[in-house]
């Protein structure tokens, strides 16, 4: 063959070779992910926790609303439930399933230093940063849509346990309710995913990454819990516990609303007196918090946000410069 002939044989061959781009890397990723097991096996465990947790806390309510207030036994005319508190049901169990995400977020990036293939991984996509683009990517997108369908299927048992004892219909201020419990629980599940790709590019070992999820959602949040109640002087720590992730995303839930049962759907009459004097008492015996940082729902939202940005930088960074092997 002439060296033309090489030529233009080699230059055929640079024109069909794939390229190198974002969308043949997601394609790559979603294919791993989807030959892995666990990824099925935290799916699953979190489409299925969030009806889960969803009947339990209507099952209570629509068993406490069918007792009859003055003698304590069951009734066959139950008592209306507000609709706030049949969403609040349907999220119960989001910060729960926080950790499930996590997981699933830490182990799609961890999965590849354990088993050894992030150096075949590299080789095919040396570009680092894209390649955790395109793996946290996948992750996310697969762990919103197993959190929409368990979100819809808790609010779907929430409905059909409640609903049978009337529900009472949201007021003005409740109307971000239904969003914030369904696509909200979803996102904040999904940011959670994100977050913890990051935690598993620090890490990168999955006892390290699941160990600092942990620490992160469960043992700071009680720590600090704990430590508050020392003293006065200790208060603070209240704040600082207000803008951890779980706490983060379980203020986002509320939408700035009180979800309790209405006030409508109980038969029992309250003296104002009484009331006063309980209130008084309880003021009395809270601890001072004046000057403590309150974020609202939506401040907690760009609290849990921050999270996210810091911890996938910080993971993005380290997987951009650190040794593979």
């Amino acid at each position: 063959m002439s060296r033309g002939a090489h030529a233009a044989h080699a230059d055929r061959s640079a024109r069909t070779a794939p390229s190198l781009t974002f969308l043949n890397a997601v394609r790559a990723e979603l294919c791993k992910a989807l030959s892995l097991k666990s990824t099925y096996v935290l799916l699953i465990i979190n489409a299925l926790l969030l009806p889960v947790g969803s009947a339990l806390m209507a099952w209570a309510m629509a068993f406490l609303m069918s007792l009859d207030p003055a003698t304590g036994t069951t009734t066959d005319d139950p008592q209306p439930v507000a609709e706030s508190y049949m969403w609040g049901s349907a999220s119960a169990f989001v910060p729960t399933c926080l950790l499930v995400t996590g997981i699933l977020g830490v182990m799609a990036v961890t999965v590849e230093y354990s088993s050894s293939t992030i150096q075949s991984s590299l080789t095919a996509n040396p570009r680092r940063v894209m390649f955790l683009n395109a793996k946290t990517l996948v992750t996310a997108a697969l762990a919103f849509l197993s959190s929409l369908a368990g979100l819809l299927l808790a609010w779907g048992v929430a409905y059909a346990l409640l609903s049978p004892g009337g529900l009472t219909p949201l007021t003005d201020n409740e109307r971000a309710l239904p969003c914030v419990s369904i696509l909200g629980g979803a996102l904040l599940l999904t940011a959670m995913t994100v977050l913890a790709a990051g935690l598993g590019g620090v890490c990168r070992s999955t006892m390290g990454g699941v160990f600092a999820l942990v620490g992160l959602l469960i043992i700071a949040p009680s720590a600090l819990s704990m430590a508050s109640l020392a003293g006065d002087r200790f208060a603070w720590l209240q704040s600082v516990a207000r803008c951890l992730p779980d706490q983060a995303a379980s203020n986002v839930l509320t939408a700035g609303v009180d979800v309790v049962v209405s006030s409508s759907s109980t038969n029992v009459s309250i003296d104002v007196g009484s009331a006063d004097a309980i209130a008084e008492t309880t003021v009395a015996a809270t601890p001072e918090t004046s000057g403590l940082f309150e974020p609202t729902w939506w401040q907690s939202g760009l609290i849990l946000l921050a999270w996210v940005v810091v911890a996938y930088a910080i993971g993005a960074i380290v997987v951009r410069r650190s040794d593979v092997k």
